[in-house]
């Protein structure tokens, strides 16, 4: 009888052992710590955050987008004068710097590397005086790209990380535009080397 129990038992109990398991608090579930996530800190970070994950980040609350080349994240001395000329506002404010890819490579790929685009934009910043306390990174890989574009130099302007003020106070839902859109700055020239 006992031997029937554990025999019935075991198997049941593997089957719990291999369910999903519990998510760390504040992860989104993607598969990538940090990666599409975002850790709130207060609710200016919590409204514009998902704004910026919809696509509707009003065009005021950009301070600047940071365009990338191909399969890129490092900040280049062109696009450092972008955060150069922020510095100053950017050091008294609440930001949010979201990372973009094009849809070129696979999902995952793409989520970690508009993070690492997003971190290096976050890095530079805190360089010129920036709290780090004060910036939340948020990548959303390819989920806001133009997927019909073909040809690797079509995504330039997807290769982007986009820096918005979190304390902005005007309408954030309503008549905002699509991030993909809303940069203040035309996309750069297609980049021909890797």
């Amino acid at each position: 009888m006992m031997k029937r129990f554990f025999l019935i038992l075991l198997p049941a109990a593997l089957l719990v052992g291999c369910g999903p398991s519990k998510l760390p608090s504040g992860s989104d579930g993607e598969g990538l710590a940090g990666a599409g996530g975002l850790e709130m800190r207060g609710s200016g970070f919590s409204a514009m955050a998902e704004a910026i994950r919809n696509g509707n980040i009003p065009p005021e609350a950009i301070l600047t987008t940071v365009y990338f080349g191909f399969d890129k994240y490092t900040v280049e001395s062109n696009e450092r004068a972008k955060l150069d000329a922020i510095a100053g506002r950017a050091s008294n404010t609440k930001l949010i710097i979201a990372g973009y890819t094009d849809h070129f490579g696979t999902e995952e790929y793409n989520l970690g590397l508009s993070d690492r685009r997003a971190q290096s934009v976050r890095e530079y910043l805190v360089k010129l005086g920036s709290s780090q306390g004060n910036i939340e990174v948020l990548a959303l890989g390819e989920q806001q790209a133009d997927h019909s574009a073909s040809g690797r130099d079509s995504g330039a302007k997807d290769r982007k990380a986009i820096v918005v003020d979190a304390n902005y106070s005007g309408p954030i839902s309503g008549g905002a535009s699509k991030a993909a859109s809303s940069a203040p700055e035309a996309a750069p020239a297609p980049v021909t080397s890797l």
